[in-house]
Order: C-alpha cells, then sequence, then structure tokens
C-alpha cells in the first residue's frame, strides 16, 4: 500500500470501475478501495467514497488519462 497513491474518490463503484477498466486498457494497473461492508451497504459509497489508486511511479501518466476524460483527479 505504501507504492499507491490515490488519483481519485468516486461516489460510485461504477465510475471507479470504469476508470480502472481505462487505466488498465492503457498498460495501468489500478486497485479500487472501498468500505462498504463487503458490497452489504453501497449506500456506504456515497458516504466514505470509492478510492482509485494507482502505483506511484505510474500516476502521472494516469492522471494525464484520466483528465483527458474531464475526471477530475486528485492533487498532487
Amino acid at each position: 500500500m505504501e507504492n499507491l497513491k490515490k488519483i481519485k474518490t468516486f461516489t460510485s463503484k461504477i465510475e471507479a470501475e470504469i476508470a480502472k477498466g481505462f487505466l488498465q486498457s492503457n498498460g495501468i494497473n489500478s486497485f479500487i478501495f472501498t468500505d462498504d461492508a463487503g458490497s452489504m451497504y453501497p449506500a456506504q459509497d456515497f458516504v466514505y467514497g470509492v478510492s482509485l489508486m494507482v502505483d506511484k511511479k505510474d500516476y502521472g501518466s494516469a492522471k494525464e488519462l484520466l483528465d483527458a476524460l474531464e475526471f477530475e483527479t486528485e492533487e498532487e
């Protein structure tokens, strides 16, 4: 986890999965973290958000890709 950096926090897992798939199709691995009790309480995503994390070395490339899709990414 220490090599990962949050690139974006989403309000739904679906949006996070779309962004993850887009990054993966461009050769960047990403990981989704959520606190929804194993999908038992999906409404928790609105409260705590769904984090999309990438490897620190891929952060710049991932940010450029997501910004091109008009996702607002986290500031460095």
